[in-house]
């Protein structure tokens, strides 16, 4: 069975599929009323995060507060920061940042390794060693959360 943390807070309702160790905190809202929600293994979902539509989140994903992904395919070990927006049709590639507050706008294909920042949101480079760290570090950094908890 899986282990998972759900915030009281949190809303999960309809067509949702979670994996094992996701945590969705305060706040968040997970709403799969209008298709499917699939949220893979190891990903955390923060406080006030909205995610809606037909969404696949794959594994090791953190989704920063604040977030909003609605109609969007996220590849694993993916970093979406505060306040960045996913809009439909998206596909982010493994081993991606969303700089904070950037907006990815609809159908846009992200590929794997990219740092993508702006309105809208661009591939400014190639993501590193470093930025890699910092995504496994991002995810862990939940993951021992829960493990206090649950």
């Amino acid at each position: 069975m899986a282990k998972n943390f759900l915030h009281e807070k949190s809303n999960v309702e309809g067509d949702v599929d979670l994996g094992e160790n996701v945590s969705v905190w305060a706040f968040a809202s997970i709403k799969g009323d209008e298709g499917k929600i699939v949220i893979d293994n190891n990903s955390n979902i923060q406080e006030g995060v909205v995610i809606h539509g037909a969404v696949n989140v794959g594994k090791n994903v953190t989704i920063g507060h604040n977030a909003v992904i609605h109609g969007a395919k996220i590849g694993n070990n993916v970093l979406i920061g505060i306040s960045g927006v996913v809009l439909d049709g998206v596909e982010i590639g493994d081993w991606s940042i969303i700089v904070a507050g950037s907006v990815v706008v609809p159908n846009t294909k992200i590929g794997e390794g990219s740092i993508v920042m702006g309105l809208p949101g661009k591939v400014s480079r190639l993501a590193n060693e470093k930025d890699r760290d910092y995504i496994k570090s991002a995810c862990q950094n939940y993951l021992e959360k829960i493990k206090k908890i649950i």
